[in-house]
């Protein structure tokens, strides 16, 4: 069980990390934006496919198992790839990964995916987002 985890683990960061590579070269300073999750063209120069996709639902899925949050769809996320350190406003430096309400998830690397995918769930719920980092679920689910 955890030897196919790890490969399908090891397949999920490949790839984001290839798509995340092609998304600084051909967006930087453009501001396009990716829509994956509901399926709208992506900006030129990057590609994504159905494993990545994949991959993303499978991962918000589990997640809402561990949680036990019932709201929220992986359809309604609209996820953004992002140079692998990019501005936000949390940090004086750079994020790898930012929710935004109501629904936007930007990932700058696939590290962060789960636990930004938290942050919406937890909005989704509860109303917070819970941007001071107090719930256990970072670390009981991730």
């Amino acid at each position: 069980m955890i030897n196919r985890r790890l490969i399908g683990t090891k397949k999920y960061i490949v790839c984001f990390l290839f798509v995340t590579i092609l998304g600084i070269f051909s967006l930087q300073g453009c501001g396009s934006t990716t829509n994956a999750s509901q399926g709208e063209p992506n900006p030129p120069g990057v590609y994504t496919d159905s494993t990545l996709i994949d991959q993303l639902r499978k991962d918000f899925n589990d997640l809402k198992a561990c949680t036990r949050l019932s709201k929220g769809n992986f359809e309604d996320i609209s996820v953004i790839i992002m140079p692998t350190s990019f501005p936000c406003r949390w940090y004086d430096g750079n994020c790898s990964g930012q929710f935004v309400s109501p629904n936007t998830i930007k990932l700058g690397s696939p590290y962060v995916w789960k636990h930004e995918a938290i942050h919406y769930l937890l909005h989704i719920n509860s109303g917070d987002s819970d941007p001071g980092h107090q719930s256990n679920l970072y670390q009981s689910c991730i």
